[in-house]
């Protein structure tokens, strides 16, 4: 499915299919067609999705003409997309340009590009959702159910990106308030989960259980619907919601690769449970912005060919917390040898580690699967969930045995000692087995409580209130004093 999006994404289908938004808050009605004869089909709904798939690229971003031409950061794989940024935040990347992310100077009017706003204008994807939603409703569509469902549960996954970053935000659930120009004030985190949480809900209600294996994949089902729901009982450390969530996963025919290499370089394994969906002609920005300008081979991989300027790296400090027979750093690259031949590695010039994680190497990343939810992340947060509910009884220890066992690495005696024991140990292990996947390790960081803590560790001067990003500074002054900015901006 993912390839049909990119094709007909060029052409945007559905600025003219149903409401859209003109800037960051309030939608606008384009009326390029009747927009009483949408849809007419399930295909019409399918080429809708487009622009809301699409924001899960693998690419640099994307412009949106409904706003203007603004271009979006992609919410994984671009150097300023949700991956990077997240990850840059934490210890297990370091930023070579020093972007305010990673510096902890990131403002209220901080300007990253002529776009300004980054993430926060996913708060209009919200909106044309509910438009969306609405008029999926009202049609007569067989199939609406599922299609209302799909609708739904990308539009709970992008209001737990919002919330992740910044809290409850103002987003129009409402098909009612659409038309409305008045700004809605930032409801309360109550309110904001109720909303998120009815949308996961109608999403595995409403959907099949997953898509691996079928041409759908790339498309919502009940696997990333139940994921993100666990995710948010994370986050609020609802621990016998979550368990209950996650019990459901393990129960849903996922499994673990035998070797972890393969869940990266195997599409549409049993482990993945979401992935954006690769092809010929899908522009892949992971090894560009993780090889060195001047590689030649990495990791056995020819990887003169292709776009390298190097914009992150893995430091050493968290490359050492894997064991030396951790089969895991057979993804990472200790060394490479460059154009004239010589190997350079930790002692002559390699400033932190090559995170190639996709060991497949394919020029521009061209071809492979971007892995956003996968099946070791829903053990590890059981045996997070086991460990709050009972301390790290032999249940909890089993969950995360599997994935150390895979790893080729023990869990040591000292780590199962108490329930504090082995929380430490389950934020390490976390962070070798996902490094660098879709933000978990700040999201892990912040729940833990350590991500400031890590910060100012590494000599970077954060404060408290920084677990949150700023509402943008144009946000706050066109809305006057409705939307109320974040503590400590």
């Amino acid at each position: 499915m993912y390839s049909t999006i990119r094709t007909l994404f060029l052409g945007f289908l559905f600025c003219c299919s149903f409401s859209a938004c003109n800037d960051i808050l309030e939608p606008e009605i384009y009326n390029q067609i009747d927009a009483e004869q949408f849809p007419q089909s399930e295909a019409d709904v399918v080429s809708a999705f487009i622009p809301f798939y699409a924001q899960f690229n693998t690419d640099y971003g994307s412009t949106d003409i409904t706003r203007g031409n603004v271009f979006d950061f992609s919410l994984s794989a671009s150097f300023l997309g949700y991956t990077w940024a997240t990850s840059t935040q934490t210890d297990e990347a370091f930023d070579l340009f020093f972007f305010p992310y990673s510096t902890y100077t990131l403002g209220p009017a901080t300007v990253l590009n002529s776009s300004g706003e980054a993430f926060y204008n996913r708060v209009s994807y919200v909106a044309k959702l509910t438009s969306l939603i609405d008029k999926i409703e009202s049609s007569d569509l067989a199939n609406k159910e599922a299609l209302v469902a799909e609708a739904r549960g990308l539009r709970g996954w992008f209001q737990y990106v919002l919330f992740d970053l910044y809290g409850p935000v103002s987003v129009k659930l409402d098909p009612a308030t659409l038309d409305d120009n008045d700004f809605l004030a930032r409801p309360s985190e109550a309110d904001y989960v109720a909303g998120m949480e009815s949308d996961m809900m109608a999403a595995i209600d409403g959907l099949p259980s997953r898509y691996n294996g079928t041409n759908d994949w790339g498309r919502l089902s009940q696997g990333p619907a139940r994921m993100l729901l666990f995710k948010l009982y994370l986050h609020l450390k609802e621990w016998e919601e979550a368990a209950a969530i996650g019990e459901d996963l393990t129960e849903m025919g996922y499994a673990l690769q035998d070797d972890y290499k393969t869940v990266f370089t195997q599409e549409q394994n049993s482990e993945v449970i979401f992935a954006v969906p690769g092809g010929p002609a899908t522009f892949n920005i992971w090894y560009p912005c993780i090889l060195p300008f001047d590689a030649k081979e990495v990791l056995g991989n020819d990887v003169t060919m292709g776009e390298k300027y190097k914009l992150n790296e893995m430091p050493w400090s968290f490359y050492d917390t894997y064991a030396p027979e951790d089969e895991r750093l057979e993804t990472i690259a200790a060394e490479y040898v460059n154009n004239g031949d010589q190997v350079i590695g930790r002692g002559n010039g390699l400033s932190g580690a090559i995170p190639m994680k996709y060991t497949n190497y394919v020029e521009n990343g061209f071809g492979f699967d971007f892995v956003l939810l996968r099946y070791a992340d829903v053990l590890l947060s059981m045996a997070e969930v086991t460990n709050e509910l009972e301390g790290p009884s032999a249940t909890a220890v089993a969950y995360a045995k599997q994935v150390t066992d895979r790893a080729g690495t023990t869990i040591p005696s000292s780590a199962t000692a108490d329930r504090d024991a082995f929380r430490t140990f389950l934020l390490a292990e976390r962070g070798r087995e996902l490094y660098w996947e879709f933000g978990l390790r700040r999201q892990d960081l912040i729940r833990h409580g350590k991500l400031i803590e890590n910060a100012q560790l590494r000599g970077v001067s954060a404060a408290a209130h920084q677990v949150l990003w700023p509402i943008p500074s144009d946000v706050i002054i066109e809305a006057g004093t409705v939307i109320e900015q974040n503590p400590g901006y």
